[in-house]
């Protein structure tokens, strides 16, 4: 009869090949590391826009091969928000808004940079899991409502035409960026991406995320925090309107009607 000791030893053999096993397959998995050149931008009433620069290296498993065996897509989206998209219809020869759809997850911007095409360095189905983008970006379920306000369920066909819509708005706003091509490599292992962003980019909290790719399947991806504010005399006023609505909406009546009386005496003296 084999002894107890013996018959523990025998069981715990194949759990630490296992767990052997496992830790020399992450030893040996492609690595990213990255940063962003500012994780905070701030908005001032002269703002018309600026550059977000990312860079970042490949840790290959081995060290004769290069990191340019690899693909690497930037994505940097955020924050997220409700937001209606309308129809028009001709009723009476006049244009109304007929239906709309409502998404409650909709990115106020989104941009994807790559080494290469989309298409080429994933399969659909991998970009679409992991939302690599826009047109793989999950808007969350949809509630539809007709011209009278009542609730509607649509074809999917016909939510898709909506989702065509939305995301034609914000690529015409430059609020939705794609950039094949926007990554590239320096030298083996080191690469960098630089992403635009508009005037018109919503304040909030952003998230850079950094995709390696090879052999058309996610190995690493590293997450980082923007975080985009108002500064200044802005960032005051903001905060007032939306913390103090009421206080808020005093003070601009005060404020219009002292200038108002201003602009009149200096009228009156001239």
């Amino acid at each position: 009869m084999m002894s107890r000791p013996h018959h523990i030893a025998t069981l715990l053999v194949p759990i630490v090949l296992a767990v052997c096993l496992f830790a020399g397959a992450r030893a040996k998995a492609d690595q990213l590391v990255t940063d962003l050149s500012s994780h905070k931008i701030s908005i001032h009433s002269n703002f018309t826009g600026t550059q977000i620069l990312l860079f970042g290296a490949v840790e290959a498993n081995a060290p004769e091969t290069r990191g340019l065996a690899r693909d690497i897509v930037v994505v940097v989206s955020g924050p997220q928000r409700a937001m209606t998209v309308r129809r028009k219809a001709r009723l009476a020869g006049i244009w109304v808004n007929h239906d709309s759809i409502t998404f409650p997850r909709v990115p106020g911007y989104y941009a994807v940079a790559s080494t290469r095409p989309l298409e080429v360095t994933a399969g659909a189905e991998v970009l679409k899991r992991e939302q690599i983008g826009v047109e793989n970006v999950d808007f969350g379920p949809p509630s539809a409502q007709a011209m009278d306000g009542s609730a509607e369920i649509l074809p999917p066909e016909d939510v898709q035409t909506f989702v065509k819509a939305l995301i034609r708005n914000k690529k015409r706003d430059r609020l939705y960026i794609s950039d094949p091509g926007g990554v590239t490599f320096l030298g083996q292992t080191l690469f960098r991406a630089t992403l635009e962003i508009p005037a018109t980019v919503p304040v909030g909290l952003y998230t850079a995320t950094v995709y390696l790719i090879r052999d058309g399947e996610v190995v690493d991806a590293i997450a980082s925090p923007l975080y985009i504010d108002k500064g200044g005399l802005e960032r005051f006023i903001y905060r007032l309107a939306h913390t103090r609505p009421l206080f808020y909406g005093l003070v601009a009546v005060i404020g219009a009607a002292l200038a108002g009386w201003l602009a009149s005496a200096v009228l009156r003296e001239r």
